[in-house]
This record gives C-alpha cells, structure tokens and sequence, in this order.
C-alpha cells in the first residue's frame, strides 16, 4: 500500500486528489494540506511514501516543500505538480529533490501511474534534461546574492549574512542588473522566479 500526502493550494482539488487517490486499491492518502510548514509537519507525523506537492503553494512554495522533505523526512518521494509551466521549473524541481514533475492539464491516470512508478524507484526528471532547461545567466554567487535579496532585503544585512562588504554586494547586484536587463532589484526577483533561477 503506497502512503501518499497531498499538498494542494485549493482546497476543492485537494480533497477530489485525496477521494480518487483513496479509491485505488493500493494508495491510501495519509494526510492532506493546502500549507508548506503544515505539510512538513504532516510528513513528518505519517512519514508517507509519496507526497504529491503543488509548485504554488501560498507563502513558500512546492519547491520549499519538496527541498525540506528531502532534508526531513528522505524516504517520502515527491511528485511536483503545476497549473503554470513557467521556464526552468522543471530544472528547479529536479534539483530541490523532486523524482517527478507534471502539469495539472495531465490525465488523473498519469498522476497515479506517476505515483506508482515514483514509489516503486524510478526518477522521472531526466536530469540532462533539467540541467539544460532554460540555463541562467547568473554564476552560483550571483545567485546567491539574489536570492539574498529576496529574503533580507537591505545590503547591509545581505554583507552581513554572506560576510561580504557591502561595496562587493553592490557589485553583484549592479552585474545581476546587467545580465537581466533591469534596473531594480524587484524586476531582477520577478525575472529570476519566474524563470526558476532562485
């Protein structure tokens, strides 16, 4: 029998998952939460095989989720779903921990299939297809620095915590503002996010 928690934004296609999961003779849905901390606390609890998690989860989101079950409970296998494919979601996914990664428009039957073959071992993200999936423009540290500013915000905290100068953030911030052609730190976020660079 395949435990399976489902993390899902709405609540409506929360519970028609966790019915029509339940109606297969070998899945039972452990838990059910439209929350990324509620769901690690679930998972924790039912220490399900497989969690079928959606990308647009409200305040953090599926990737958080998935890179966190990873950490905490590793024997849980995540399925990522998304209702908007955006460019490099894919290879976010992939490299947060995901085993496989659909778009809602797929057939209930290929998510079930999807969460019997996760479960029985098989990966489902080729990973030289993610790793080739929309490639950033940014080097690891630039990264790093961004997604920095999308979680402290000023340049004195980011030099704190990286133990930077802040003239060395500025740096990076001004070469991130030129390879995204931007001129502010928030269109940089909106480009990197969207785009499944951060």
């Amino acid at each position: 029998m395949v435990s399976v928690l489902v993390a899902e934004t709405h609540a409506a296609v929360r519970e028609a998952f966790a019915s029509l999961l339940n109606l297969q003779d070998d899945m039972h849905v452990v838990a059910s939460t439209g929350s990324v901390r509620e769901g690690i606390n679930l998972a924790w609890v039912h220490q399900p095989d497989v969690a079928l998690v959606d990308v647009q989860l409200p305040h953090e989101s599926g990737f958080d989720m998935v890179e966190q079950l990873r950490g905490s409970v590793p024997l849980c296998r995540c399925v990522m779903l998304t209702s908007v494919d955006m460019p490099g979601y894919m290879r976010r996914a992939y490299e947060n921990g995901a085993w496989a990664y659909l778009t809602k428009d797929v057939s209930f039957t290929q998510i079930v299939c999807t969460i019997r073959q996760v479960h029985s071992g098989m990966h489902l993200i080729n990973p030289k297809v993610a790793a080739h999936v929309d490639q950033s423009p940014l080097t690891h540290r630039e990264t790093e620095v961004l997604r920095a500013v999308g979680s402290m915000g000023t340049t004195a905290e980011i030099a704190k915590e990286m133990h930077l100068s802040q003239g060395t953030v500025n740096n990076y911030v001004s070469s991130i503002l030129t390879k995204l052609g931007v001129s502010s730190r928030v269109q940089a976020l909106i480009i990197a996010r969207k785009n499944g660079w951060v």
